[in-house]
């Protein structure tokens, strides 16, 4: 069970990050964080619940734990036995919390039952709603993850583009040349 994911989340960012800014690793002020399906999840949730990141990059996940009622992942309890844990791992219900930018994209055939992609659309419009940095791509007749190789170039440009203006230049508010 999920009871204290978003805790466990913190505090496993928290220290995995002090270890690489201790080794040398990682520049603190300059972080991007980013994941597919279940890692978009993630990713959405580190971004609404932690200060660490200036960018996100979520693909084909799911924002709002309502959607999957009858349980997701570890979670085995269905919405009604477990409501607390739904509803505080669902990031859109935290979309006012939302810290940097977060760049979302969805495979318009998506047929995961876990990740339907209304679940983008509703989060790129709770974030727009709450005057928040995002922006979101759908792409038609793929499934759940990129195949073509038209889709695969474009979501690289766009992923290096997103973290160029909004890691790299932390928010400099234009793409060096």
């Amino acid at each position: 069970m999920n009871d204290s994911y978003v805790s466990d989340l913190r505090m496993n960012l928290l220290a995995v990050i002090d270890e690489l800014e201790k080794q040398g690793y990682v520049d603190r002020s300059r972080m991007g964080i980013g994941g597919h399906s279940y890692g978009a999840f993630a990713t959405a949730n580190a971004m609404v619940h932690t200060p660490f990141f200036k960018a996100g990059i979520a693909g084909d996940g799911m924002y709002n734990r309502t959607l999957t009622p009858t349980g997701f992942q570890s979670e085995r309890r269905d919405l009604w036995s477990g409501q607390r844990t739904y509803l505080e791992m669902s990031p859109m219900l935290y979309a006012e919390r939302l810290q940097g930018s977060l760049l979302l994209y969805h495979m318009m055939e998506d047929q995961n039952v876990g990740t339907d992609p209304i679940s983008s659309i509703r989060m790129m419009q709770a974030l727009r709603a709450q005057g928040k940095v995002a922006s979101l791509f759908m792409y038609p007749y793929e499934d759940h993850g990129p195949l073509t190789a038209e889709t695969i170039l474009d979501l690289w440009g766009r992923w290096t583009a997103w973290l160029e203006l909004y890691v790299k230049n932390a928010g400099a508010g234009k793409l060096a040349s």
